[in-house]
């Protein structure tokens, strides 16, 4: 048997390693890729984060614990409860929705930006409210969930659904906030395949945007090949969590629509994007992406945009960013985020576990309206600069 020393002495040098391999191997600055030009320089300058070591914490590091951390916070919160919430008719009678927050005395002739906030994939206004509450208490701006159709309480009154949202859908939100409040800067920040509404918003808008600027947090990029590569285990469960979220929750609106069965004998997640189109109002298969894939216009986008990514990201993995880097160091005024842990919108820190994404997307709207006029008078950049 070891003795009472022989144990202590094990238990330092574990713990001695531990804090070598912490240091040399989990700690790192975020890598930089970034449009040269002016305010590109001055909001970096001004986003502490981007250019100091990013502390994963350190009990957490691992990026199955991390994603295992925040699927377990989302579960065990508390409700939160937003100050209004408003269900809109499209053109075509789908019906989506809109979650303020921090809204209560905001005047029309108010000129603070509004965050404009693009769920996860089978979520809603609840899953994004770690950085809804970050807006609020840290910058004390009002913000707004864009609820795409079939998600969260909203009805579904026609029998049409896709997972990614529609684009159409969003340019009549985005000009129901923008009269609401003409004079408020509208910034968007898009979560996981949120950010995939956002930048396919973004790329068929072009200059013609109504985002002033915007945030893409652990985007999949291609989402015709990034979803066939999530980790096995995750698309699984992913998979049977959509059949579970829309097909069965709205079973009577859409059961009838040729395709259904199909779906809901998917596997994995890749398997129930590729059925999905007939429940989606497309033909097939190569229609339906060609009208929800971000990938085919994200080259397009020339409002403001930081991109976050994780390289030890098992959903949206490591392969999809690599495949993207040469045309995002061309992208106009553009602050591409690597980090080496995060997984995938986790990006915990500190012993509490808080989220540095959250700070980061805060300092980031920050510096960006400080900047804003500026950019407005000033050429677009063409080169580009890593770090």
């Amino acid at each position: 048997m070891l003795s009472f020393f022989s144990i202590v002495y094990l238990i330092l040098f574990l713990i001695l390693a531990f804090t070598f391999y912490y240091f040399l191997e989990v700690i790192e600055k975020p890598v930089l890729q970034f449009s040269e030009g002016e305010f590109v320089r001055r909001v970096i300058a001004n986003c502490p984060r981007l250019t100091r070591k990013y502390f994963p914490t350190f009990w957490c590091f691992n990026n199955h614990l991390m994603l295992a951390l925040l699927l377990f916070r989302e579960y065990r919160s508390e409700f939160f409860h937003y100050d209004k919430l408003e269900h809109l008719r499209m053109k075509d009678r789908g019906v989506t929705g809109l979650a303020w927050s921090n809204i209560d005395g905001k005047k029309k002739t108010d000129s603070d930006p509004i965050v404009i906030v693009f769920h996860t994939i089978s979520g809603d206004e609840q899953d994004v409210k770690s950085i809804v509450k970050a807006i609020r208490t840290q910058l004390k701006w009002a913000s707004v969930v864009c609820i795409r159709r079939g998600h969260g309480n909203l009805p579904l009154p026609k029998p049409q659904i896709n997972t990614m949202g529609s684009s159409s859908d969003l340019k009549e939100q985005l000009l129901y906030i923008k009269k609401r409040f003409p004079n408020s800067p509208l910034f968007g920040v898009g979560i996981s395949a949120g950010s995939g509404l956002l930048a396919r918003y973004l790329g068929e808008s072009g200059t013609k945007s109504l985002l002033d600027a915007a945030v893409a947090i652990s985007p999949a990029y291609d989402i015709e090949r990034a979803f066939h590569r999530v980790h096995p285990v995750y698309s699984k469960i992913m998979g049977q969590r959509l059949i579970h979220y829309f097909l069965k929750r709205h079973y009577e609106t859409l059961s009838a629509v040729g395709g259904f069965q199909e779906v809901m004998e998917s596997r994995t997640l890749g398997e129930f994007q590729d059925r999905l189109h007939r429940l989606s109002g497309f033909e097939d298969k190569e229609e339906y992406y060609r009208y929800s894939n971000p990938a085919l216009v994200m080259k397009n986008i020339r409002t403001p945009i930081m991109i976050l990514n994780a390289k030890d990201d098992p959903i949206c993995i490591n392969q999809n960013v690599l495949e993207n880097l040469h045309w995002l160091e061309n992208l106009p005024n553009s602050i591409h985020v690597y980090t080496k842990r995060g997984s995938h919108i986790a990006y915990f820190e500190g012993w509490k576990a808080i989220s540095w994404s959250d700070h980061l997307v805060c300092e980031y709207f920050k510096a960006v309206q400080d900047q804003l006029p500026k950019i407005k008078k000033k050429p677009k950049p063409k080169t580009a600069k890593k770090r």
